[in-house]
């Protein structure tokens, strides 16, 4: 019914919740919906505009609406699925922020947003997984214009979905609100590095005076691995863990609340008490002596995502552990089924920097039999020590610009490890007044240099800009760039087309 609604995934109006085998929607402060598999006679509930049944009640305060019914089978008639929907918008206009929003489960209100665009899913031994008929690593390269960057966001909405037919627009909003998650964008340039991609080190500026160095990791490493964390979630519930910010949340509520002046966190022969949490440090001071001393919440939080308590070594490390164990315990979850999801990760431009110096080791790791749960899985050791391998879960979309550097020229590692998908020029996809002109000025182009070097359609697609501005700020400066600032030639392939242009700098003659 979400998609019958105006709301979107992170809408901070909805609260999707687990919690003892009971699923809950709220919208604002108010239960909208429930699943509870362990209830045999009232296992679904939903709020409404009417009654829907004997067992429905008006919720307290109330005197007309809304109403909440109770359902041993949630089987429901069009009329009554109208007043739910009614009853949810009302709901909904009312609302302005859930309270409870920081306690809200991402996997499920995900789930729930996935379905509602069309989603097709497929379950096999428990594990939901969406389709997959995409190639894990493609590239998209044609000349400027032909729409190489626009149809990465249809391609990665497609292979997050896996709904091959899904409108643009719905992508868009997939895109959207999956980006820094299960989909990354980035665009190399000749500076792009290794340390940017992968992993390297950066100044740690949390580290108060000392001039020290962590271990960051680049954007390919950060989803390959949230993508590996999903697979193995979906193959064992049981290792998944709460979020860390809602379990740091949990451990440190007394102190924020007020309900205490200090946690003591107890250690084995002794304990330390948390005075103060801030934005980015724990101030504690020692069970003996005044001076206080703190611990970084980012440091608590890589430590507890990894599992491991070598990230700190030195005197703060017996410190950091007692709070380490804390949190792990509190945060093992009850063992649900955790959905299989696909990631995508989109490299604007791939052809424009050094490919072997960016990918490092991983140009063999992305292979198809060489990912975590193919034939041949490869795991290699990273600068760092971490090991590191790329999971089957995690899809590549690069675009090249041919006109830019031609495809010969691209790394041949990059080149068998890819599949390459050609945008060329659409004559359909422009606008009607503008194809014959269009046609003229590509063929000319192909004579003269070839098919890398046409002029794309997206430039004529556009029914609120006019011809004349096209000419001037799109198509002009680009054959410029083709032909070396040749004036002759530019005049020369517009005139094929039926343009005049002249004077300095270059311009369309009415």
């Amino acid at each position: 019914m979400l998609n019958t609604m105006e709301v979107h995934y992170g809408d901070e109006r909805l609260l999707f919740t687990y919690r003892q085998n009971r699923l809950n929607f709220t919208i604002g402060q108010r239960y909208s919906f429930y699943l509870n598999k362990s209830d045999k006679k009232s296992k679904f509930g939903v709020l409404s505009k009417d009654k829907l049944n004997e067992s429905s009640t008006l919720f307290a305060g109330t005197s007309k609406v809304p109403w909440f019914s109770h359902f041993e089978e949630f089987t429901i008639n069009e009329s009554e699925k109208q007043s739910i929907v009614q009853g949810f918008t009302e709901q909904l206009s009312r609302s302005k922020k859930s309270s409870y929003r920081e306690h809200n489960n991402d996997e499920f209100e995900r789930t729930a947003f996935n379905h509602s665009i069309g989603t097709a899913f497929q379950t096999t031994n428990n594990t939901i997984m969406a389709a997959t008929n995409f190639p894990l690593n493609q590239i998209l390269y044609g000349p400027p214009g032909t729409g190489k960057t626009y149809h990465t966001v249809l391609e990665a909405a497609k292979i997050v979905t896996g709904n091959e037919t899904i409108s643009y627009q719905e992508a868009l909003e997939v895109f959207k609100s999956n980006l820094d998650d299960q989909i990354e964008f980035i665009t190399f340039h000749q500076n792009y590095s290794y340390e940017d991609f992968i992993q390297g080190l950066r100044p740690d500026t949390e580290n108060g005076s000392a001039l020290t160095f962590e271990k960051k990791d680049g954007v390919f490493k950060r989803i390959a691995d949230r993508a590996l964390k999903n697979l193995l979630a979906s193959e064992n519930p049981a290792s998944v863990k709460k979020d860390f910010d809602l379990v740091f949340h949990e451990l440190i509520q007394p102190l924020n609340e007020g309900d205490v002046e200090e946690i003591e966190i107890k250690m084995k022969k002794s304990s330390f008490f948390i005075t103060e949490v801030g934005e980015k440090s724990i101030d504690f001071r020692k069970s003996i002596g005044d001076s206080k001393h703190t611990l970084s919440i980012n440091t608590l939080r890589k430590m507890y995502n990894t599992g491991g308590n070598d990230i700190i070594l030195g005197g703060l490390q017996p410190y950091y552990n007692p709070i380490l164990e804390l949190l792990l315990e509190k945060g093992k979850s009850q063992v649900i089924a955790v959905p299989r999801k696909n990631y995508v990760i989109i490299i604007d431009e791939i052809n424009r920097a050094n490919i072997s110096r960016v990918f490092g080791e991983l140009i063999t790791l992305i292979e198809e039999d060489k990912r975590s749960h193919s034939a041949i899985p490869m795991r290699v050791t990273l600068p760092s020590g971490d090991p590191f391998i790329v999971p089957s879960n995690l899809y590549i979309i690069g675009t090249m610009n041919t006109a830019d550097k031609s495809i010969a020229l691209l790394d041949i590692a990059l080149r068998r490890r890819f599949e390459f998908v050609p945008m060329y020029p659409e004559v359909n996809l422009v606008k009607e007044e503008y194809k014959v002109l269009f046609e003229k000025m590509n063929k000319t182009i192909k004579d003269k240099k070839n098919y890398d070097f046409t002029i794309g359609h997206a430039y004529f697609m556009d029914d609120t800009i006019p011809l004349e501005k096209i000419i001037n700020h799109k198509v002009i400066p680009l054959l410029l760039e083709y032909f070396m600032n040749s004036e002759e030639q530019v005049k020369e392939i517009l005139a094929s087309a039926g343009i005049a242009i002249g004077g300095w700098p270059l311009k369309m003659i009415q």
